[in-house]
């Protein structure tokens, strides 16, 4: 079934609302959402104390083509990590000690839907960890 671009960029949106919420819950203050650069976007950037964190948001109504973490693909981590260079070059050094990249997957709708939270999913050099 072929999605409408409204509705995904909806469903998106839901879904970085949530991981938010997500995120807020466990003690993290969001400190930026869809920072775009020429070459990336990063979903969500979150900070606690002297860490941040680059968050990358992926949904999927239902894996059966998939699972949504499996869509973060090295093409996908490379762009996310030049954008979050690209970030950090814009911030105070003393701003932050310590830097990751996380990827918070939603899988399901409504109620229904499962978020699944993968800190320090990937390193700087887009290897999975």
């Amino acid at each position: 079934m072929i999605v409408p671009p409204e509705a995904r960029r909806a469903q998106g949106d839901a879904a970085e609302e949530r991981a938010c919420r997500h995120l807020e819950g466990a003690g993290f203050t969001i400190a930026g959402k869809n920072y775009r650069t020429r070459g990336g976007e990063i979903d969500i950037v979150a900070r606690k104390g002297k860490l941040l964190v680059f968050v990358e948001v992926r949904s999927r109504g239902d894996a059966d083509f998939g699972t949504p973490e499996e869509t973060v693909t090295h093409s996908k981590r490379r762009r996310i990590i030049a954008a979050a260079r690209r970030y950090l070059a814009t911030v105070s050094p003393s701003s932050w000690r310590e830097a990751r990249f996380d990827v918070i997957a939603i899988e399901g709708v409504g109620n229904a839907a499962v978020l699944r939270h993968y800190p320090a999913a990937f390193d700087a050099k887009g290897k999975i960890l």
